[in-house]
């Protein structure tokens, strides 16, 4: 309804006819065009044309209609928009309250957390990582429009992110590969390769050593024709580990388990201090309220040996893990972000 309001008041003349407004509201039901018309009249959009006479049909339309003044703005919700965070221009939105009230969740997330947290933007992050850390949505940034809105009020180039082009499959520190970390999703893994090329004599994270990085583009880690041995040119007498970092999700859960099953003559973990420190996070976010926009995939399958990736990390993260997913959360990679795992570094030499 916006979207005809918007066209009505944005037509050239004080008058409007049938076939014109036919056209704005682009309804092929009469019955469904008689209840808008109606309601536009009700709304004070529009007032019928009485000497223009009506179309004849039952229930009847009158074939001219009085195009209303717009309404001034509400001065509460220019208030509110003149109240938005310095970083955030409000002067689209004064000349375009539609859209602001289109998108006014989306603002006022980004207002809220900008007047409590803009410090954090010191810290460039990854497009997902940021929109986590704002949105509770990894993807909010993904979304064309999203952008677009962000750019008109002058303010995602302050977000200070980083885009991540498609990687190369992996980056390593030397030629003596024998622990390898594997991360699930592509954020993640750049986040960690620009710890790795940031940081002098950088040697692992959450104290486990790391000789190399490698992006498992979701399930492509678990296919057969995939082989992490063949691609590491490992060969069966490899004694080094291999580490996996997921989403903490049923889906991620099963990628890590999927992988142990295909790759029997490897030695593979669970990153298990970073899913520890993921749901340390992510329990904080809940307590400050968030519970309905932290809310996961509730449409996933559970794994059904779901008991051996519990059992293979401590008993008091498994234990809370349980319990979120019970609950319906899920908690993605892009909450560890790189301002977070900066501080888990280790080095040597």
């Amino acid at each position: 309804m916006d979207g005809i309001i918007t066209s009505i008041f944005e037509y050239p003349y004080k008058k409007i006819g049938l076939d014109e407004l036919e056209k704005i509201i682009k309804l092929g039901d009469y019955a469904k065009l008689v209840e808008t018309i109606s309601s536009l009249i009700d709304r004070q959009i529009i007032k019928p044309v009485k000497q223009s006479g009506k179309n004849g049909l039952n229930p009847s339309l009158y074939l001219k209609y009085h195009i209303m003044n717009k309404p001034a703005p509400d001065k509460q919700l220019i208030n509110e928009i003149n109240s938005l965070h310095y970083m955030i221009e409000p002067g689209v939105f004064r000349k375009n309250t539609e859209k602001y009230i289109k998108n006014r969740e989306f603002i006022l997330i980004l207002d809220d957390y900008l007047k409590a947290h803009s410090s954090n933007l010191e810290y460039p992050l990854s497009e997902n990582e940021r929109a986590y850390q704002i949105w509770n949505d990894e993807k909010a940034l993904d979304k064309d429009d999203n952008i677009a809105l962000l750019k008109s009020c002058n303010v995602f180039d302050k977000l200070n992110t980083y885009p991540t082009p498609e990687p190369f499959f992996d980056y390593r520190r030397g030629n003596d590969i024998k622990n390898v970390l594997v991360i699930e999703n592509k954020d993640t893994w750049f986040t960690v390769r620009k710890l790795m090329l940031d940081t002098p004599n950088f040697a692992g994270l959450f104290g486990v050593k790391i000789d190399c990085v490698i992006y498992g583009e979701g399930r492509k880690v678990t296919q057969k024709n995939n082989s992490l041995q063949d691609y590491l040119n490992i060969d069966s007498h490899f004694e080094g580990k291999v580490w996996y970092w997921g989403d903490i999700d049923h889906e991620g859960i099963d990628i890590f388990l999927s992988f142990v099953n295909i790759s029997p003559e490897l030695d593979i973990f669970p990153f298990a201090e970073a899913y520890r420190k993921m749901t340390e996070l992510f329990e904080h976010l809940l307590s400050d309220g968030n519970t309905e926009r932290l809310k996961g995939h509730t449409n996933q399958r559970q794994p059904d040996n779901i008991s051996k990736f519990y059992q293979s990390i401590d008993s008091e993260s498994a234990e809370r893990i349980k319990d979120l997913l019970h609950n319906g959360y899920y908690i993605p990679q892009e909450i560890l972000n790189y301002a977070v795992l900066k501080d888990y570094i280790y080095c040597e030499g």
